[in-house]
């Protein structure tokens, strides 16, 4: 169907299968499937390998006719036979998911192709430094423990640094797509590459020059951005945490949801108060992949696990929540995840969440006072209102969790 919407959109009569050639072809899978289970696995490879004759015919056929040197209907229809036989052997939900991600890539090949041309060179070594990091280096590592309290594992640590590399990298690239649509999103998506980030840039800016936007008009949007990327990052620990222990996501949720709620509720009231015209800015932000990085970050996982280990062993729960907060200062991923791995039984739960409280809400301090000494007056007392918002929210449920 996407195929022929597509065709009869662009003007183009020819192609090498329509909807019902596609709805044809698919069954065509599903028969083939099913006749070479009684006549053996032959008849199913005969039959695919007519399938591409006629594909490379009309292909031939149709790019000598009018010049279309593009592959994409005839790779689709290779694809719809392949489905078919799919469905007949049972695998429904690979079929649905093979069948989501074509369609994707059909629809919006358009914002696929603006996509990749505002990509820079830069951008295109940090996605294929992130598949060297994920798919080449891992391999190779050994799946032993070692160090202090025989704590360490080279390939449990890397894995942590491959999720949030990747994390930060879908970050900056969907903000690459997103492009300039607003100050707030602006705020939103560059959290998930780093709100800190984007706490320095537009507290400078409120301070920067004499143009409307440093004005109370602008504070406003400022303060709305600001609020935006401190809150978006908690339910990025919450996507951390479900991928490393999702018994402890289970129950961290509830307090993520509500800190996410009255972050971004703290961010609708100010937008609510803004004065002026709609205002849009940009955001710039840094590659956040390299192979320097990633391995500052293993470094510094690695050197949380040890003081959150060596507090808790010598200090009990007030040492993990000591090493929790002063972790949570420089990078709240560290600690998230190292609690997160810890956590292997219920009883543990209460403090691991506890922690990861006091890291969040540590980090989100740090940015307060960022705003409070490079920020101008204006955005100080705006962007108050989100962060009394989130403090109240999260040091409520700290409490709740350390004294129930």
């Amino acid at each position: 169907m996407e195929r022929t919407f597509t065709k009869l959109q662009n003007k183009e009569e020819e192609e090498v299968a329509g909807l019902r050639t596609h709805t044809l072809i698919a069954i065509l899978g599903f028969l083939s499937a099913l006749v070479s289970q009684l006549t053996g696995l032959w008849f199913l490879g005969v039959a695919f390998a007519g399938m591409m004759a006629f594909v490379i015919i009309s292909y031939i056929r149709l790019s000598t006719g009018n010049g279309n040197a593009g592959g994409t209907s005839e790779v689709a229809t290779i694809l719809t036979f392949l489905l078919g036989a799919l469905v007949f052997f049972g695998h429904i939900l690979l079929a649905l998911v093979v069948v989501v991600v074509v369609l994707l890539l059909l629809t919006y090949k358009p914002s696929l192709h603006l996509f990749v041309q505002k990509l820079s060179l830069e951008e295109m070594r940090a996605i294929i430094q992130f598949v060297i990091i994920s798919a080449l280096v891992i391999p190779f590592l050994p799946d032993s423990n070692f160090g202090p309290y025989d704590l360490w594992n080279l390939k449990d640590i890397w894995k942590m640094v491959i999720l949030v590399s990747g994390t930060s990298l879908i970050g900056y690239l969907v903000a690459k797509l997103v492009g300039n649509k607003g100050t707030m999103l602006a705020g939103m998506v560059g959290g998930l590459v780093s709100s800190t980030a984007v706490t320095l840039t537009f507290s400078r800016r409120s301070k920067q020059g004499k143009s409307h936007e440093t004005g109370q008009t602008g504070s406003f949007y400022f303060a709305m951005a600001i609020i935006s990327a401190c809150t978006i990052m908690f339910p990025r620990i919450l996507f951390e945490v479900f991928i490393v222990n999702r018994n402890l996501a289970q129950q961290l949720w509830l307090p993520i949801l509500a800190i996410t709620l009255a972050g971004f509720g703290g961010a609708y009231y100010i937008y609510k108060k803004r004065q002026g015209k709609k205002e849009e800015t940009s955001l710039p932000l840094k590659n956040p992949l390299n192979f320097g990085t990633a391995i500052k970050f293993a470094v510094f996982f690695a050197g949380v696990m040890l003081l959150v280990k060596y507090s808790s062993e010598n200090f009990g729960d007030s040492g993990t929540y000591i090493a929790g907060a002063l972790s949570g200062i420089t990078d709240v991923d560290a600690i998230t995840l190292s609690i997160a791995k810890m956590a292997t039984s219920p009883e543990n739960y209460p403090i691991a969440i506890n922690t990861i409280l006091l890291a969040a809400l540590s980090n989100t301090f740090v940015k307060f006072c960022i705003v409070m000494v490079l920020g101008s007056r204006q955005l100080l007392k705006t962007a108050a209102i989100g962060f009394v918002a989130v403090f109240t929210t999260g040091l409520s449920f700290f409490l709740y969790y350390l004294l129930f």
